[in-house]
């Protein structure tokens, strides 16, 4: 039975997207490179953030561009939302007491600032931020708060939270309404893919938080079709089939 639920911040309990984009053209400019548009920055931005910088700034201090990025998205960071179902999803793990836990990039001051905004200030356990690697951090997490990594999810929607969840053992949920586009997610083979927060509640509600045991064993993960359809063509690695417009299956 899935226990406790880890989320990932940006791009999965909140829209910072543009916001971001924004203050990475900033420092992208202060250091005389080429700004992006919003499909360039989706293909090419990582975490570790310090990958993206050593391939587009490797000429200049990751403090200087810390500090520039900071000062820009400071002054942009009210432009933070929540996104669709976010609270509906952290009050259904509240009332079925599982306990919720966000592991995240952004900085405390930025997330007390967008927290505030926000309103899901009693909806959140404990908060892990300011984190340069998820994948060290996050066996850090589970020891500290004594959690069982086959009773506990990670949910994001970045490889680097993909790669996080298989570094500590636990349950890998990606989320299609952030950074990454559902084909790097693929890539990242997480146990499974949700279109957003509402899809993932409905198949925890279905199955009383309970995935079967087999499924730790399966190496692939459900997908979403890009063929479209009315309804899936095969239950999901939870063994059931949600009612939503996109198809999923699984991947080969």
């Amino acid at each position: 039975m899935i226990c406790n639920v880890i989320l990932d911040w940006s791009g999965t309990l909140v829209d910072d997207l543009a916001p971001v984009l924004q203050a990475t053209n900033y420092v992208l400019e202060k250091a005389g490179r080429p700004t992006m548009t919003l499909d360039q920055f989706r293909a090419e931005f990582c975490l570790p953030f310090t990958l993206f910088y050593a391939r587009h700034t490797p000429d200049v201090p990751i403090e200087q561009l810390e500090r520039w990025f900071h000062a820009y998205f400071r002054k942009v960071r009210d432009c933070v939302l929540p996104l669709p179902h976010a609270r509906e999803f952290l009050e259904f793990c509240s009332a079925n007491r599982v306990r919720t836990f966000v592991l995240s990039t952004v900085k405390p001051a930025h997330f007390k600032v967008q927290l505030k905004q926000v309103g899901f200030g009693n909806l959140i356990g404990k908060t892990y931020l300011g984190v340069r690697d998820k994948r060290v951090k996050i066996t850090q997490v589970l020891k500290a708060n004594k959690l069982v990594p086959d009773q506990t999810m990670f949910v994001g929607d970045m490889q680097h939270d993909i790669e996080a969840a298989k570094t500590g053992g636990v349950i890998s949920c990606a989320v299609l309404t952030g950074y990454n586009t559902v084909e790097q997610l693929e890539a990242a083979r997480p146990d499974m893919i949700a279109r957003d927060l509402e899809e993932l509640r409905r198949i925890l509600e279905r199955t009383a938080f309970a995935p079967p045991p087999a499924y730790r064993l399966n190496n692939t993960a459900p997908r979403l079709s890009r063929s479209g359809g009315a309804k899936l063509s095969e239950p999901n690695r939870f063994g059931v089939a949600a009612n939503h417009s996109t198809q999923i299956k699984p991947s080969h």
